[in-house]
């Protein structure tokens, strides 16, 4: 019995922004079985990258 495990990347996380989400709906699309917190964490790390940003008064994610 071997348990699929699905890698969160950056590509996935790009391609769950084809519109605007909330971090719970993006980490339901990328990778059901995570948590919120590493999703949270790589959106932060991308933002500082400029491949992401936060719009904070609708706390939603969206390419940049």
């Amino acid at each position: 019995m071997s348990a699929r495990r699905t890698r969160m990347t950056k590509e996935r996380l790009l391609a769950a922004l084809d519109k605007p989400r909330r971090t719970h709906a993006i980490l339901m699309i990328v990778n059901p079985s995570g948590s919120d917190e590493t999703v949270q964490n790589m959106l932060m790390q991308m933002r500082e990258e400029g491949l992401v940003k936060f719009d904070i008064n609708k706390g939603l994610w969206s390419r940049a």
